[in-house]
């Protein structure tokens, strides 16, 4: 009899999250809270918290975490003045009175914000607070807006292609690959629930826009043990709660899109809402440009729903839905089209007796659809549903932070390939997993952390168990926390693939399956080794070296006759590389400078290869496999002006080049008369990726200024992409010879009207 995994999980938590915990500090007075935000209840990360003495002396001292949660524990009767802090916001004070028979005291504060312009203090802030593992970064609503986008405000797309592990294949299509990794190893998460495409068929875009975005914690590789089922980077997005005290609304137009976004709360001060709705215009306003309409079409509408109390917890329940269509050669017949649907909730508590300091719980439910049509008929369709359960807890021990949760996830997939892919016999597939895992933050002195983790899957009806170890450190040489070098290695492990023939050029349609024939998994073993410093008031360095070792990755089983169709093989590889940043912010003016080399190798073992080239073993540098990559960025802010500009360079991507043409005669039936009959047309193509496209590079320019208007602010953007109209490749159609650019030169004005 199998137990339902909603009860199954709910007796996990009991029996092995607090059970061995509940008597281990039970004669140690606590004190624990969330720090937040009075407006958006937005938990404030890296908050000082301070606890001092009656006499005035400092007992303790510590920074929140990103959940905003911060704890004092092994704490004497006695009275302590608790002092809480962030840059641009009033300094919380308060008394306390601690007895000998109390245990665990919960204060959680809600800090006002102030007067001041607090962008400008946030960015100084980031810069001397932030904290970071190997791989990670962190992503602000700030940093958004400093990447120009065509729309009247920024995108975590935008920002992404900004990094230099990050590569795009083009400005169209929705797909990011991430230090060698494929666009179906990255794992996204918005609030805790999963989505599968984030990222719009125009590429400037995705689901999450500045107006929405809380943080975003960005791992390129090393994450830990939290995150399991990718093997390459996680993208996990917080959103911002509704304003809870006041309504606000904006809304933008441009030519490439429209978006309306209100909030306000329902029961002031403890629940509020947000809508957000956002359609693309540039298959219409591209009517007017030189070159042409361009068929591409993308809309989605996401809805927030957030509940808070006294003691700092919250609760929140999420819909979003997304549509993109278009062609990504326009003058084929192929379309692509694609949907997500999630649907979530989370609850964030602070606990206020147990052992266990805080729990969040998600339970979520995710869809992706994608096709490809042609002429109107349909050819190929893809879907997968995923319904999902965790809870994440943190409990200390002393000075011991225990991050441990437990998961349970149920998928149904289905495909119709329409002959594409032949090994592929089943068109539905279905399997539960479940899974926990542990990590421990031990710090070893003032400078030294280590973060030993694991993670183990079981699942059910296909594949063995999976245990997944993990281990990170980080050395801070003078005790401060922008000054630090770190390392992580660590097993991933990945259960479903999603594939695609990246012969069939401009393709967009992912199928989402199990690894065809074999009870395998990919696997990816990661290690890093990465330094950050500051130098100087207002720059700051940082440098980080990968290896990543890879096993079992799906390829396009190779012909030498291109053609739309293809089996399936399996690929072993690595991938090395190393990217550079240098960062310069002051009150006005700021800049960045990114360079990464990237070195993607995949050896696959196909029949076909001896047949050919007399060895059955190959090895290439696939489609994604981008040597150099640099980006430069800078931008002025003057009172209500804004002036950015961004330059983009990456070498050429791999391609697999055309050898000769022959006719194609079939001789099975009847000697034909090679008088009258020609054959089919063929391609003869070359060894896999052999070749290599021209360089990219592009300059994008953005102007604002925002005009105040009793009670809104009018933002007036314009800007060019690709200014000086580089003629850049998307692809290159080696049926027909025939080169696919991207985006020409394409000004645009934008307007945006908020609530002041």
């Amino acid at each position: 009899m199998k137990i339902p995994a909603i009860i199954y999980l709910f007796c996990l938590c009991v029996i092995s999250g607090f059970f061995p915990f509940q008597n281990a500090e039970a004669q140690n007075i606590a004190i624990r809270g969330i720090i937040s935000d009075e407006q958006t209840g937005k938990p404030l990360e890296m908050a000082n918290v301070v606890l001092e003495s009656i006499s005035g002396d400092v007992e303790r001292g510590t920074a929140t975490d990103r959940n905003g949660l911060y704890q004092f524990s092994r704490l004497s009767e006695g009275r302590y003045i608790l002092q809480a802090s962030y840059v641009g916001y009033s300094t919380f004070s308060d008394t306390l009175e601690l007895g000998r028979w109390d245990e665990i005291i919960a204060r959680s504060i809600r800090l006002t914000p102030k007067d001041e312009n607090l962008d400008d203090v946030v960015v100084t802030y980031n810069r001397v607070k932030q904290d970071l593992d190997a791989g990670q970064q962190k992503i602000g609503k700030t940093d958004l807006q400093r990447v120009p986008t065509p729309a009247g405000g920024g995108d975590l797309a935008s920002y992404l292609q900004t990094l230099p592990g990050v590569v795009a294949t083009g400005d169209r299509g929705g797909q990011l690959f991430v230090r060698g990794g494929t666009p179906s190893e990255n794992l996204s998460l918005i609030d805790g629930s999963l989505i599968y495409q984030p990222f719009h068929i125009i590429g400037f875009f995705s689901v999450f826009p500045e107006e929405i975005v809380s943080n975003v914690d960005f791992y390129a590789g090393g994450f830990g043990p939290r995150y399991s089922g990718r093997t390459s980077s996680v993208l996990d997005v917080r959103l911002r709660n509704a304003d809870f005290e006041k309504k606000r609304f904006s809304a933008s137009v441009s030519p490439f899109l429209s978006e309306f976004f209100v909030e306000g709360p329902i029961d002031e001060g403890r629940t509020s809402v947000m809508v957000l709705a956002r359609g693309s215009l540039i298959e219409q306003a591209s009517q007017l440009h030189p070159d042409g309409q361009q068929p591409l079409r993308f809309n989605s509408q996401l809805i927030k729903l957030s509940n808070r109390n006294e003691e700092g917890s919250t609760c929140s329940a999420l819909l979003l839905r997304t549509f993109d269509r278009g062609k990504l050669d326009y003058e084929r017949g192929d379309t692509f089209k694609w949907n997500n649907f999630v649907m979530g909730g989370r609850c964030a508590v602070l606990s206020q007796e147990s052992a266990v300091s805080f729990f969040d719980i998600n339970v979520s439910l995710s869809n992706v659809g994608n096709e490809m049509s042609r002429g109107g008929n349909r050819e190929r369709s893809s879907g997968i549903t995923r319904f999902s359960t965790d809870v994440n807890l943190i409990h200390y021990v002393g000075h011991i932070q225990l991050d441990y949760g437990f998961f349970t996830n149920m998928r149904w997939i289905n495909y119709d390939f329409g002959g594409l892919f032949q090994r592929v016999e089943e068109n539905r597939t279905a399997f539960i997993t479940s899974g926990a895992y542990l990590k421990a933050s031990i710090p070893l002195g003032p400078k030294i952390k280590v973060e030993p983790g694991v993670s183990a899957s079981i699942y059910l009806n296909k594949f063995a168990p999976s245990v997944e170890p993990r281990l990170q450190i980080s050395w801070q040489p003078r005790e401060k926390a922008n000054e630090e070098i770190s390392a992580a290695v660590g097993i991933y492990r990945q259960p479903i693939a999603g594939v695609t023939d990246l012969r069939d050029a401009g393709s967009a349609f992912t199928a989402w399956m199990p690894i065809p024939e074999t009870d395998k998994q990919m696997e990816a073993i990661h290690a890093l080794l990465g330094w950050r410093q500051p130098f100087g008031k207002y720059l700051d360095f940082s440098v980080e070296g990968y290896y990543k070792w890879l096993k079992d990755v799906p390829v396009s089983a190779w012909s030498t006759v291109a053609q739309a169709n293809s089996n399936l093989a399996l690929a072993d590889g690595f991938v090395y590389g190393s990217d550079v940043n240098l960062k310069f912010n002051s009150r006005y003016f700021y800049s960045s400078i990114g360079y990464g080399y990237s070195y993607t190798e995949y050896e696959t073992i196909q029949d076909i290869f001896d047949t050919w080239y007399g060895e059955t073993s190959q090895n290439y540098n696939p489609a994604h496999d981008r040597r150099h990559q640099f980006n430069a960025q800078m931008g002025l802010e003057v009172g209500d002006f804004k002036a950015s500009i961004t330059w983009s360079y990456g070498s050429g991507l791999p391609f697999t080049r055309p050898l000769g043409f022959d006719s194609h005669i079939r001789y099975e039936n009847h000697l034909p008369d090679v008088r009258e009959t020609y054959g089919t047309p063929r391609i003869i193509i070359d060894k896999p990726f052999s070749g290599r496209m021209p360089d990219y590079h592009s300059l994008n320019i953005s102007l604002e200024q925002a005009i105040e208007l009793r009670n809104v602010r009018l933002r007036v953007q314009g800007g060019a992409i690709n200014s000086y109209n580089q003629e850049n490749m998307f692809y290159y159609d080696i049926y027909t010879q025939r080169r696919i650019n991207q985006l020409p030169f394409y000004p645009y004005i934008s307007l945006k009207l908020e609530t002041l």
